[in-house]
């Protein structure tokens, strides 16, 4: 009788229940690099999806030097935590055309975000098709918009959002080129 034992990354956790070869394959979304590191100076902890409820509104842009749609997440969570970087903002269609949104400063950015307070962040982008009529997301297309904290926990996949205008309304995503981000900030009171 011959006994096979593996000892690969697929099988470390093999006693435990719900682990091993004979459960399921789980294969997780991998974790984007950050393009800062997180900071100690900001207090408590990371703010996680579970942390944080994401809107992204169309603004009505009059310029390119103006932004065309904002990003916020309200910490809705018992306790302070730390915004530290820039969130992981990807539309898709499907298997097909993505784009990606990629900070316009390497310019460390370090929130403490207190319960009910919202981070923004501004988002500079073409929403028409370009000079050439190409557009990265087909216009006639709703695409998928997925939005993950900076330094997201292992099984932190982050959330979908929909697109609204101003006034609440949701409204179809139009992107045609590559997202820059803004530094994010905290949104005034009062």
């Amino acid at each position: 009788m011959v006994a096979a034992v593996a000892c690969g990354p697929a099988h470390q956790d093999g006693g435990k229940p719900g682990t091993g070869p004979s459960s399921p394959a789980v294969v997780p979304t991998p974790v984007p690099a950050r393009t800062s590191t997180p900071s100690r100076a900001s207090a408590g902890t990371a703010c996680g999806t579970e942390h944080l409820r994401w809107k992204l509104t169309r603004l009505a842009a009059p310029s390119a030097k103006e932004p065309t749609a904002l990003l916020s997440a309200t910490n809705t969570g018992a306790t302070a935590c730390a915004f530290d970087g820039y969130p992981y903002v990807e539309v898709t269609l499907g298997k097909g055309p993505a784009a990606e949104a990629k900070p316009k400063t390497t310019t460390p950015v370090r929130l403490r975000v207190n319960r009910g307070r919202t981070v923004e962040v501004p988002l500079f982008y073409p929403a028409q098709p370009l000079r050439d009529g190409y557009c990265a997301i087909p216009v006639d297309e709703d695409p998928r918009i997925t939005v993950q904290p900076p330094h997201p926990a292992r099984s932190d996949y982050g959330t979908l959002v929909h697109m609204s205008d101003t006034h609440g309304r949701r409204v179809r995503a139009t992107v045609c080129d590559t997202i820059h981000m803004g530094s994010p900030r905290l949104r005034p009171t009062g």
